[in-house]
């Protein structure tokens, strides 16, 4: 396995299934089991009174037991390179051989010089394509899947970023040796083809980038249209709901213009009793008794 600053790639071993953490053999887990059945009838045997060498056995069968599945235990596995980014990855679903990929992809473009578009302006950035399609729901949707347009955004980048690796290690390599011979030499125009030869295939790289770029574009305006289309549904769905509240409130009216109409008849009723209050709490005036006449 190289090492984090060797500049040989393992993406295209990877990318064919190979893997850097070996599996081991399911006979040391079965072998732990194994010794574990045994220590359970060497200990069992011991309990029943048959003898000290049994309890001995049945220790001796659990240490091993221990090593065994210690030894058939997977290694863990490691993604030193990935950073901070491990979380967004694995958040995102990515299985743990793109996360090798990615791993050795993030290694490999740590190692490779900045390359752009040849506008001087923008630098090709495979895996930020690669996890802007990675997590829109529309590369998600079933639809793609039936269209068969969906794609491996992890494999496409880790192939962009090893091929300008290789490409633009072995141009500085050229050039480097370029320097060392005269200017006018049949070797000095030989590394010149080298150079036009390792530039039209980092023309093919880029191009390949851009193709990347493009298609994470595309998934972009599928899944704003996938909103927008899916954003009436959505909407009709509330109809039920809407109309259950408006019914209610229609009902809410009518309770209002029954507690209207009993407000007046309170206050009506409120009027009688007063008048029939005021008449029993005044003193009537009597009739001054006439003058007799003497």
């Amino acid at each position: 396995m190289p090492g984090p600053d060797s500049a040989e790639s393992r993406l295209p071993a990877l990318l064919n299934g190979a893997s850097a953490v070996v599996t081991p053999s399911p006979w040391w887990r079965r072998g732990a089991v194994s010794s574990a059945v045994g220590a359970v009838g060497l200990f069992s045997a011991d309990v029943a009174g048959s003898g000290d060498v049994w309890g001995v056995g049945g220790a001796a069968l659990v240490a091993l037991a221990v090593g065994l599945a210690h030894r058939g235990r997977p290694p863990r596995r490691r993604y030193p390179h990935l950073g901070r980014a491990l979380a967004a990855w694995r958040s995102a679903g990515a299985t743990p051989a793109q996360l090798e990929i990615l791993d050795e992809a993030h290694r490999i473009r740590a190692l490779t010089p900045p390359v752009g578009y040849r506008d001087r302006r923008t630098v090709i950035n495979p895996l930020a394509d690669a996890f802007a399609v990675f997590t829109s729901p529309a590369w998600r949707d079933p639809w793609l899947a039936d269209h068969q347009l969906t794609i491996d955004p992890v494999a496409e980048a880790a192939e962009v970023i090893d091929h300008v690796h290789r490409v633009t290690a072995l141009l500085a390599e050229v050039r480097a040796a370029a320097a060392t011979v005269p200017p006018r030499s049949a070797a000095r125009r030989t590394y010149t083809d080298y150079e036009r030869a390792l530039l039209g295939a980092l023309d093919d790289g880029l191009r390949r980038a851009r193709a990347l770029s493009a298609y994470r574009g595309e998934v972009a305006r599928l899944a704003r249209l996938l909103e927008v289309s899916r954003a009436l549904p959505q909407a009709e769905a509330f109809a039920d709901r809407v109309l259950d509240v408006v019914s209610e409130s229609a009902r809410q009216d009518l309770a209002a213009r029954h507690l209207d109409d009993s407000r007046v008849q309170l206050r009506e009723l409120e009027s009688g009793l007063r008048e029939i209050t005021d008449l029993l709490t005044t003193t009537p005036e009597l009739p001054v008794a006439p003058r007799r006449p003497q």
